[in-house]
């Protein structure tokens, strides 16, 4: 008797349960592929039809080798947008199937989505949620998560719109509020703590952030292009910014 007998698992009835464990509600479907019936319960939640007709062609693929779990959940997991997957058994003929999805912190390059682990992968069901934008070369994630987790603790308090780490390492970031930020591929760290005390100062001034650009790319000071009072100093030294002095 082979592996699929001894499980009772019948080529033409089989019932699996597709649980998303991110959602909060459950949905019956019926898929027929010709041999037989195949049914499932799919947590419809914010999980795009896209990523449900990719675990429906997985099932449906291994029709004839669905009592393999290691691989049915091996084939599962290789989804870009699936973190996690857990397959079990249920005697006689039910194969129940719990999907974990990535949790998308951010988009990477407008073409895919960063998880907090800084890996990319593919999505449709993210789309369209309000989430920072990372861009840099492919190769380069690491190195713009990285960046990105340092300006956001920089700036606690605000919201960052993007980060843009190029080839040769320059980094500008915008916040929502409106401010651009050139930090340039030196001394990186010192720059951007520099461009956070002006930003502070240019908030406590009621400066209108919008198309308000801070270039950091100095040895020791910025510049900021933008609609600032014309009786302030555009270029401070480094120091004054540490010691919290006037700009």
């Amino acid at each position: 008797m082979n592996c699929r007998a001894l499980f009772g698992v019948s080529r033409y009835v089989l019932r699996a349960l597709l649980l998303l464990m991110m959602m909060p509600s459950v949905q019956a479907a019926t898929d027929s592929n010709g041999a037989g019936e195949l049914r499932y319960m799919v947590n419809f939640g914010d999980v795009g039809e896209g990523e449900r007709d990719q675990i429906r062609r997985v099932v449906l693929a291994m029709e004839n080798a669905l009592s393999d779990i290691d691989e049915v959940r091996a084939r599962v997991e290789a989804l870009s947008w699936v973190a996690a997957a857990e397959v079990q058994f249920n005697w006689p003929d039910e194969l129940t199937i719990s999907v974990h999805p990535e949790r998308a912190i951010a988009y990477w390059n407008e073409t895919a989505f960063i998880n907090k682990e800084g890996v990319a992968f593919q999505s449709t069901f993210h789309a369209g949620i309000d989430l920072p934008h990372l861009y840099g070369p492919e190769d380069q994630v690491d190195e713009v998560m990285r960046r990105y987790l340092e300006i956001r603790r920089a700036l606690p308090d605000f919201r960052i719109e993007m980060v843009e780490v190029r080839a040769r390492g320059a980094v500008a970031f915008e916040l929502r509020a409106g401010w651009q930020v050139l930090l340039g591929s030196n001394d990186i760290s010192e720059r951007l703590q520099r461009s956070v005390v002006v930003i502070n100062r240019l908030e406590r001034m009621g400066v209108d952030p919008t198309n308000t650009r801070i270039d950091a790319r100095y040895n020791d000071g910025v510049a900021i292009n933008g609609p600032i009072p014309t009786t302030e100093v555009l270029l401070t030294t480094h120091q004054n910014l540490i010691e919290g002095n006037k700009l």
